[in-house]
């Protein structure tokens, strides 16, 4: 039974990182394609088939739609022609199936049985289902949860704003398993009249998809987009140009090794505050500069971040009411130089740090996620002053679907929203990392159309184009 072809296959699809878990059991041929499996998957799980999608196999093997890798650069099996019996052939083995490249939901697909020829009926067919999928969109684990909590709880905040986006009540137990087995059948048709298969039209800047889904879930490894070695002492000379790195070296001269003791509510003193502010430039992190005076670290974002990202790459702790250094950071920073230090920090706010702290406002998660594609744009074209419109218009074009993830506002519509998330958090973490550029610095409201920028040297040495 375990020869290609042979018998019918009993295969368990389990979304990834869910709790209870989300899944299907289904009959299929072993003669299906891939491209079958994929709008089988779709139409059980309850999927819209509106993303990217791809196969992976045990050995690295990646299957997918040949289109959505021009360049050949990710070496994508031909998921029209290869058959699920030649990949999956002993019971126990398991494939990944990774669907929406932005939420990156992930999938287990684990040949359960290889089953005798018999009474099966039509193939394909799900005998067994628990639980919806999350909504399209919705931001990934992370997103789905708390969409839960709003949707479950009338007292939290976006309680009426998630349901109004969805349309109603969601119960997450809910699965209809004869309305999968009546759509099923008709797999072919629907994703002809529909063209499902065809995704929207995207603008991602001459980035294949496949380029484009490595830049996002690894951007500072990422080879088929930028070189992975870069020269040490060319990056040392411009690690000035990094707002938040000055600030760390002045703060890291005050830390010494007995620390620093933090105010009552655990801030900084505002002598530390105001010295890492000169270092880094007034112009830069303070924004209201000319307007008011400085009373606080909690005045000041680009401190703040300071201390977050320092904590977050190991480097700080606090204990009894004071801020230390911790030792064997201390010794790395000694052998390793400021650089290391960068990139650690560089690594903590792409990989740890949770942007949306940076502007406290609900909604649009899916930033963080698609945000590394700014670096591409700034290889692309940041070698001139531009609009920081342009970008954004840029960003919009490649992620369409962006807004859809904000929540409802009286005063703002769903892209204004999202336009103003990216520069609240994309253009101003780039900029205290030294990466961009602005002139001027800072604009008044309804005056953003003035605003320019261009990437820094710092960038040109660190991200240059494979």
């Amino acid at each position: 039974m375990g020869s290609q072809g042979m018998g019918v296959y009993q295969v368990r699809v389990t979304l990834s990182g869910i709790r209870p878990p989300i899944w299907r059991r289904l009959l299929i041929s072993p003669q299906a394609t891939f491209q079958d499996l994929h709008r089988i998957i779709q139409i059980a799980m309850g999927w819209r088939a509106s993303h990217l999608h791809l196969f992976q196999a045990v050995d690295g093997r990646l299957i997918g739609d040949p289109a959505e890798d021009e360049d050949d650069m990710m070496g994508f099996l031909d998921e029209t022609r290869l058959r699920v019996g030649s990949v999956l052939k002993r019971e126990g083995q398991a494939i990944k199936y990774e669907y929406d490249f932005g939420d990156s939901w992930e999938h287990q697909v684990k040949l359960e049985k290889i089953l005798p020829v018999g009474d099966e009926g039509q193939l394909p067919h799900c005998i067994k289902a628990a639980r919806q999928c999350p909504p399209e969109d919705v931001g990934g684990v992370h997103g789905y949860y708390e969409f839960l909590d709003a949707m479950h709880d009338p007292a939290h905040p976006e309680h009426e704003g998630v349901k109004e986006w969805w349309g109603g009540e969601f119960d997450p137990e809910f699965v209809n398993l004869e309305e999968i087995n009546q759509l099923l059948p008709e797999r072919d048709a629907l994703f002809a009249e529909s063209d499902v298969d065809a995704l929207p039209p995207v603008d991602f800047c001459g980035l294949s998809p496949s380029q484009m889904h490595e830049l996002l879930q690894s951007p500072l490894h990422c080879p088929s987009v930028f070189k992975s070695l870069i020269n040490a002492k060319t990056v040392d000379q411009e690690l000035d140009a990094a707002p938040i790195l000055q600030m760390a070296k002045v703060l890291f001269n005050e830390l010494g090794e007995k620390g620093i003791r933090l105010t009552g509510k655990g801030n900084l003193p505002l002598k530390q505050v105001k010295a890492m502010i000169e270092a880094a430039g007034e112009e830069v992190v303070v924004p209201f500069a000319g307007y008011g005076s400085v009373r606080s670290e909690e005045d000041i974002l680009g401190v703040q971040l300071t201390r977050v990202l320092l904590e977050l790459a190991g480097y700080t702790r606090k204990e009894k009411g004071r801020l230390l250094l911790k030792k064997a950071a201390a010794k790395r920073l000694d052998t390793k130089g400021w650089l290391t230090l960068y990139q650690d920090m560089l690594a903590a706010a792409f990989s740890e740090f949770n942007w949306a702290w940076m502007d406290h406002y609900d909604g649009l998660d899916d930033i963080q996620t698609v945000g590394p594609f700014f670096f591409w744009l700034l290889a692309e074209k940041g070698g001139d002053w531009l609009p920081v419109d342009g970008y954004i218009n840029d960003m919009l074009a490649a992620f369409p679907q962006l807004p859809l993830s904000a929540l409802p506002r009286p005063y703002a519509s769903e892209e204004q929203q999202t336009r103003w998330a990216l520069d609240s958090r994309v253009i101003r973490l780039l900029r205290l990392l030294g990466l961009i550029e602005l002139n001027p610095e800072r604009v008044l409201f309804r005056e953003e159309a003035e605003q320019r920028l261009r990437r820094t040297a710092l960038f040109e040495e660190l991200f240059a184009k494979a």
